[in-house]
């Protein structure tokens, strides 16, 4: 009876230890079979190009929109902006002034005050948001369809009637001024800064969006109403609207929200910018464990015939993460960094390939001399045939994957609008992206990468 139960017990352990060893091979071979690569260069998604019709729409009082109707949900968005209405526009004075608009628009307006206006909207399911950029005053709404009037009349409200209370215009200041001071003590804000000034000079858009202490404290509530009264106009105005409404009924909803909106020729216009692309290297002194750098190079334009080579180019160099060459010396290889990263700049005034990278004081100069040197590879030998195809087809087939919401799609028609990319830019941008040849990626990056990048630090004492 023993031998027939160690027998048994023997017969089970050699099965097990079998089940265990195919087990084994099954994973190793899948290792061995399972291609990124192949599955990226195969993938249905990069044949697709994006099949939803945006429509201009033109309102009976002459405002314009795009529009791209989508019913699968119940849900409606208006993304908007007013142009030059941005923090770049604003009086030196008077500098933190876009960002206090920003907020204080949602502290009330007409018969609401501040608690039944977040009320009325929570109780709806009602988002309402409001952004200062360098250039615009964006505003963005979304609401169930069933309720698109009471959004309506809030946001109109906020036209016509913002509170701008005392008492809570003060409790704004005194954050904003608290989040000045935080942002100071920040060595990555330090530096943002200093840079800003080293890049800009004393152009606008080299100013602080929070503005200092004392243009904060300066800031009135009339202040605050000549913004509105100056700045949401309907000349100003960019339009687009996502979601399941009509191309007549979203005709009927601009007019409601904006017909109202005086329309004033301002001048606001800025000073010419001449960037400086090449200055010298310069640490800020700064006690910290480790080096913060930031640098910048010429770059190019979002409709330059250049955009989309370079663009690749500068995948490959250090605009992919990890997988980016700079990461994968620098990072993978050295360990002289967490993560390095580029990415293009394409403002018109000053366009730019823009990076930076942190890393240990005594890794410093090694981390600085692999960015030159790659630099210089860059623009001497370019990029491989492999490389090329491998973030081409990435592009390709990723693109459809940015439109996983209304908001997305709303706020890529305004971004479409703003950069002059054609109505019809959805479907024809997979056509640009598989047209660049890898001649034009290596000639990109021989005319971009041929200058060495200024480099500026913080901490390197």
């Amino acid at each position: 009876m023993k031998k027939i139960k160690k027998k048994t017990i023997l017969i089970l352990n050699i099965f097990f230890l079998s089940l265990f060893v195919y087990a084994l091979w099954i994973f190793k071979t899948s290792l061995n079979t399972f291609n990124t690569k192949a599955l990226i260069e195969n993938s249905i998604l990069k044949e697709k190009t994006f099949k939803a019709e945006i429509k201009e729409i033109n309102s009976q009082n002459g405002i314009k929109a795009w529009l791209m109707e989508e019913n699968s949900a119940p849900i409606v968005v208006i993304d908007f902006y007013f142009d030059r209405a941005g923090f770049t526009f604003e009086n030196k004075d008077k500098t933190g002034l876009t960002m206090l608009v920003a907020q204080m628009l949602s502290q009330g307006a007409g018969k609401w005050d501040r608690q039944a206006y977040h009320n009325l909207l929570e109780e709806n399911a009602i988002n309402i948001d409001f952004e200062a950029h360098d250039d615009v005053f964006e505003i963005s709404m979304q609401t169930p369809t069933q309720n698109i009037d009471i959004a309506t009349d809030v946001l109109k409200a906020v036209f016509q009637a913002p509170h701008f209370a005392s008492k809570h215009l003060e409790i704004t200041k005194r954050k904003q001024i608290e989040a000045i001071k935080v942002k100071n003590e920040k060595p990555q804000s330090v530096l943002n800064t200093a840079f800003q000034k080293k890049f800009y000079g004393e152009h606008p858009k080299a100013r602080d969006p929070l503005g200092t202490k004392e243009t904060v404290q300066k800031i009135s509530t009339n202040d605050l109403k000549n913004f509105v009264k100056e700045h949401f106009v309907s000349n100003k105005l960019v339009v687009s609207v996502a979601g399941n409404i009509s191309q007549v009924k979203a005709a009927e909803l601009i007019d409601d929200l904006f017909a109202n909106l005086p329309n004033l020729k301002n001048a606001d216009e800025l000073p010419k910018l001449v960037a400086n692309y090449h200055f010298e290297e310069e640490n800020i002194e700064r006690k910290m464990p480790q080096v913060l750098s930031v640098f910048v190079a010429e770059g190019t334009t979002r409709l330059s015939p250049d955009f989309y080579p370079l663009y690749i180019a500068n995948e490959i160099f250090g605009g992919s993460g990890l997988s980016s060459r700079l990461n994968l010396i620098a990072r993978e290889k050295e360990g002289l960094t967490y993560g390095a990263y580029t990415y293009l700049d394409t403002q018109k005034d000053a366009p730019s390939i823009k990076g930076g990278f942190a890393t240990s004081k005594q890794n410093y100069t090694r981390m600085r001399e692999i960015l030159f040197q790659e630099w210089q590879k860059m623009a001497e030998f370019g990029v491989s045939e492999d490389e090329f195809q491998a973030i081409k087809n990435n592009m390709l087939t990723s693109f459809n994957l940015r439109f996983t919401s209304l908001s997305d799609i709303a706020s890529q028609l305004l971004y479409m609008q703003k950069e002059n990319l054609g109505i019809d830019f959805l479907q024809k941008r997979n056509d640009y992206v598989q047209k660049v040849t890898l001649d034009e990626v290596n000639a990109a990056a021989k005319k971009y990468f041929k200058n060495i990048p200024s480099i500026l630090t913080i901490g390197n004492n």
